[in-house]
This record gives C-alpha cells, structure tokens and sequence, in this order.
C-alpha cells in the first residue's frame, strides 16, 4: 500500500508541474522532458518521507524472503542428509537384509 501510495503522490507532482509548464508555453516532447525532469528533482526533496517508508516496506519484504528461502534451504539440506544417510545404510554388507 505504501508503494501504491508513493507511485501515485510522483505521478500526482508530475500532473502539477506539466500543467504548470503547459500554462507558462511549454508543448509536447519538450513538456514531457521537461515536466519528467523538474518533476524527479521536486520528488526528490518533497517526497522524502514517502520514499523512506517504501524502502522499508521493500526491505521488510525482502528480509522475511531471504529468511524463508533460508528455512526452506534448511529444510531441504535435512531431507538429502537423511536420504543419503539412508541410502548408505541400506548399501553397507553388514546392513538390513531381507530374508
């Protein structure tokens, strides 16, 4: 949700300033440029709060993947180290034997 919210607060300033660059003259390609570029660096001072808050919303995110795929590793390292301790019992000359 806070990225949602951030996505729309740069599109929102960008709205603003390429209208107001539109009411001073400025058309098309230029207006895009420019209203893209005068919007980044007003984002960059004014929406630093917002920006902060998807950084970490990303980075709790990423930290509980990295620790599932940690526990999944885990896990999956537990399996093939039974399977193997397994397979080596069954495959020694003193092991079970079927009668």
């Amino acid at each position: 949700m806070v990225v949602l919210r951030y996505t729309l607060l740069r599109a929102l300033v960008f709205a603003v300033v390429a209208a107001l660059l539109w009411l001073v003259g400025f058309r098309g390609l230029v207006l895009v440029a420019l209203g893209l570029v005068l919007s980044g660096v007003l984002s960059f001072f004014v929406l630093r709060g917002s920006r902060d808050q998807v950084s970490i919303a990303w980075d709790r995110r990423l930290r509980t993947i990295r620790e599932r795929t940690a526990a999944e590793d885990a896990w999956d390292d537990e399996q093939r180290a039974r399977a193997e301790a397994e397979a080596q019992r069954a495959s020694r000359p003193d092991g079970p034997r079927e009668a």
